[in-house]
């Protein structure tokens, strides 16, 4: 065996471990890895680790937790950020020779004709090593990888966005449970309360000192009273369903404990208007989409420009004719002379599309300090109405309490005292209902401003209290200063 010989079976000794390398690592991907990269983005540094069993009481940060842990569509939304890495590390892989093994089979029919007095082989075998690099594309992979490198900036983004999305839907389900089972408890003791009513009407009646239409009236209000609490604990239900589907785990039993105090430090609408504008993360991917659309526009005018490519062969073996050659080599350069419009058309298209990123920003930008006044107004609405609620309460409490002693000194009528009866009930639901909103009126602010607790947020402190306060003993909330 000569030394060319030697040569090409060491070359292509190395070129079939190469191929068993390249073949085996591609079978094998590393799934873990894949889904640690947007875990790492939705769950932060050092994120708690959270897990329920029945009948433990759940907070709104462990059904936070939960959801985020658990929710398919973050995970989705992750994928997308994963396949952005991907595709950057396919953008780079064109700055990067390839190679590859392109063998060859040629072969002619027995009519050929015979070249320097030799006949012409029916077969010619030839096994090339091909290498192909890029020299110049008219920039065009550089914008493209410049571009890549924004589209992930702009998934990060829209994933941390979802997450904030979800995170409010959950909150907003809990505190819906919340204030469904308050508004059972009011209504189960209004009911108790009113079917003593009918039990003392009915004893009344049979000794004659009350009417027909008193004990009807009575037991017309309470059975209103019922058909309410029927309706609030089909709600509770219905919220525990649908959290037990947020959060993925089964938690329709379990006592929800909010520990939730809203700050009195609260920023005005303009300063949460200035921190959603540095903060709120569709904000961002919006300006990053505006970004990589650049790119695009600049990688699409690349294709004006010549391009330049360098092709390498070298022959393993070699029966095609000159025999004698081992390797060969061809530099191949494309100026675009005419396109029929292909390449006006990519450029145009590439214009009109930053011009959507443009207006897709402006016009996000607009709904955020939508969002942020609303949710702002909002919650200053709710804490006015809390405490004019508790004062209305009190008068309800009040005038109850004297048209039952008028009632039962003959001066007032039944009707009176159902009247004061029914204006107690609707104070206390709307009571009871305002009091959550508060709270949800204050996450939703925290959305507005992209502020919403991270997973890898600290938990409130042991010892914080895990059991709903009673009504008259939650504090006013303090009044938001109008700015």
């Amino acid at each position: 065996m000569n030394r060319s010989d030697r040569t090409r079976s060491h070359v292509l000794l190395t070129l079939a471990l190469a191929f068993v390398g390249v073949y085996a690592g591609g079978c094998v991907v590393d799934q873990k890895k894949e889904v640690a990269a947007y875990r790492k983005v939705l769950d932060g540094k050092n994120p708690p680790k959270v897990t329920y069993t029945a009948p433990e009481p759940l907070t709104l940060e462990a059904a936070l937790l939960l959801a985020n842990r658990n929710d398919e569509v973050l995970a989705s939304g992750g994928e997308d950020y994963v396949q952005a890495l991907i595709n950057k590390e396919r953008a780079f892989s064109t700055f990067l020779p390839t190679i590859s093994f392109a063998p060859t089979y040629n072969w002619v029919d027995k009519r050929g004709t015979s070249f320097n007095g030799a006949p012409v082989k029916q077969g010619v075998p030839d096994a090339p090593i091909t290498g192909r690099y890029n020299v110049f594309n008219g920039f065009q992979d550089y914008y493209t990888y410049q571009a890549v490198g924004y589209t992930i900036e702009q998934r990060k983004a829209q994933l941390l966005d979802l997450q904030q999305t979800t995170l409010l839907n959950v909150a907003q389900t809990y505190y819906t449970i919340l204030a469904a089972e308050r508004s059972v408890q009011v209504l189960l003791n209004s009911t108790d309360v009113q079917n003593a009513r009918v039990r003392d009407m009915e004893g009344r009646q049979r000794a004659g000192v009350a009417r027909p239409l008193d004990v009807a009236q009575t037991e017309a209000t309470a059975a209103a009273t019922r058909v309410q609490l029927i309706q609030a604990q089909n709600n509770v239900r219905d919220g525990r369903i649908m959290l037990a589907f947020l959060v993925d785990a089964p938690v329709q039993d379990a006592p929800l404990a909010d520990r939730l105090m809203v700050p009195h430090d609260l920023p005005s609408a303009d300063e949460g208007l200035k921190i959603a504008e540095a903060t709120r993360q569709d904000v961002q991917a919006a300006e990053a989409s505006i970004e990589a659309n650049r790119q695009n526009v600049n990688s699409a005018i690349g294709q004006y420009y010549p391009s330049l490519t360098l092709n390498v062969d070298y022959f393993l073996h070699k029966e095609s004719f000159p025999t004698f050659s081992e390797w060969s080599g061809i530099v191949s350069l494309s100026v675009p002379i005419f396109t029929a419009g292909q390449v006006d058309a990519n450029v145009r298209t590439a214009w009109s599309q930053l011009r959507q990123a443009w207006l897709n920003t402006t016009h996000t930008r607009r709904l955020v300090a939508e969002q942020v006044r609303t949710a702002y107004e909002n919650l200053q609405a709710s804490n006015r109405r809390i405490i004019e609620l508790r004062v209305e309460v009190a008068a309800a409490q009040e005038a109850f309490r004297q048209a039952q002693q008028t009632y039962t000194a003959g001066l007032g009528t039944n009707l009176d005292v159902l009247t004061a009866q029914d204006q107690l009930l609707s104070s206390q639901l709307g009571l009871a209902n305002e009091e959550f909103n508060y709270k949800l009126f204050y996450l939703q602010l925290l959305r507005s401003m992209g502020r919403l607790p991270r997973p890898d947020s600290p938990l409130p402190a042991p010892g914080a209290p895990t059991s709903q306060p009673n009504p008259s003993e939650i504090e006013t909330p303090h009044v938001i200063p109008q700015r």
